[in-house]
């Protein structure tokens, strides 16, 4: 995490963004996930929590 990501965690306004609904939340500057995307992606598990990981087909 640099310096910079800590900064606007730190300015964000967290009783604000809980207050939020769901639709008040504006997406529009997220790209739609195309299924190019998910060919690519990869899943990665925190070690801590690998040891819970189950797959199922």
């Amino acid at each position: 995490m640099s310096k910079n990501d800590l900064n606007n965690i730190l300015r964000t306004n967290w009783e604000a963004l809980k207050s939020m609904s769901d639709d008040d939340i504006d997406y529009s500057d997220i790209l739609p996930l195309t299924d190019k995307f998910f060919e690519r992606a990869t899943l990665r598990v925190p070690a801590t929590q690998a040891q819970n990981l189950v797959q199922l087909d």
